[in-house]
């Protein structure tokens, strides 16, 4: 039975609440006895440490569940993802080819973010000025088959220190978070929201085809330029900052449509906070599984968005 969006937008938001509490109050290094009893070093790691990540986790979950809406209806696929159109492939061979030549962390940054709107430029040029969704989406396939094989060189040259820097982006981290980046993050995804949840009309046009589009009065290959574009630097600002995490942008949007229906105007604030949930309590766990350890927050989200890639093949085959 559907879920009225008001109702699952307060869910959300209060399951955000607690995982948010969890994220904070548990972990190595501060204990809740700690805390209560005023701790200044427990304090202090919570502040600088602990509170910076979640709001990194809640930003960076944001954008790509809210761009793996956007991208859903701009293919009609309900498995699409920010890495369908090369995004993703790109901003991890930036990133590669900035770690390989031992530059310093904020040079990295903005090679993975050039990488990545490279990677889109050569699919929108490649799908020609027609935007058609099925050849931008092929030219999406080439351009991760390419980039693909350009990485796999760049890490069979990479020397040891290198490798491993490599490996911990491309299995992506939030360990790296402090307030300026989770700030910066946190202020690109209201702006993306901001900019994207106006044009939930054409979301809609477009989910029922092209020329449904065209015939409502848009015009469907400007627009969807613009919103490839829109999306892409989105997604590519997220991965330059987390590396490489999957499938919240495939994970979210479905359950939100399935429990709310698929109606733009409350899909994508509900993706928007549903991401954020989701990969808030997947740090969660990838911090608290091995403390004081870590494991990669990308595995955790592949753990969880593998089977739900499978379980959704097997409901659309079963739909046929």
């Amino acid at each position: 039975m559907p879920i009225a969006p008001a109702r699952l937008a307060l869910i959300l938001a209060g399951l955000l609440l607690l995982v948010s509490l969890a994220s904070l109050l548990l972990g190595a290094g501060a204990t809740i006895d700690e805390l209560w009893h005023g701790d200044p070093f427990a304090w202090s790691l919570v502040l600088q440490l602990r509170a910076p990540r979640l709001v990194l986790a809640l930003a960076a979950g944001s954008l790509l569940a809210l761009c793996g809406a956007s991208l859903q209806a701009q293919f009609r696929n309900p498995l699409a993802e920010p890495g369908l159109i090369g995004v993703s492939a790109g901003a991890a061979l930036g990133a590669a080819l900035a770690l390989a030549a031992s530059a310093p962390f904020w040079l990295v940054l903005p090679a993975s973010l050039a990488g990545a709107l490279t990677a889109t430029h050569l699919a929108q040029r490649l799908a020609g000025h027609s935007g058609n969704a099925t050849e931008l989406l092929l030219a999406g396939v080439a351009i991760n088959a390419f980039a693909a094989a350009l990485l796999t060189l760049v890490i069979s040259f990479a020397d040891d220190q290198s490798l491993r820097g490599i490996t911990f982006w491309l299995m992506g981290s939030l360990a790296l978070a402090d307030w300026p980046l989770a700030a910066g993050l946190a202020l690109v995804a209201v702006t993306g929201l901001a900019l994207l949840w106006p044009r939930w009309r054409l979301l809609n046009a477009l989910l029922l085809g092209e020329r449904t589009a065209f015939h409502a009065g848009f015009a469907v290959a400007r627009e969807r330029r613009m919103l490839v574009w829109l999306t892409a630097t989105l997604v590519a600002l997220t991965i330059s900052l987390t590396g490489g995490i999957g499938f919240i942008g495939l994970i979210v949007p479905q359950l939100v449509r399935r429990l709310s229906g698929g109606h733009y105007r409350q899909l994508l604030p509900l993706s928007a906070l549903g991401g954020g949930l989701l990969l808030a309590l997947a740090d969660l766990l990838a911090r608290l599984a091995v403390a004081p350890a870590e494991l990669p927050v990308g595995a955790i989200t592949s753990l969880a968005g593998a089977p739900f890639f499978l379980w959704l093949l097997r409901q659309r085959r079963g739909l046929r």
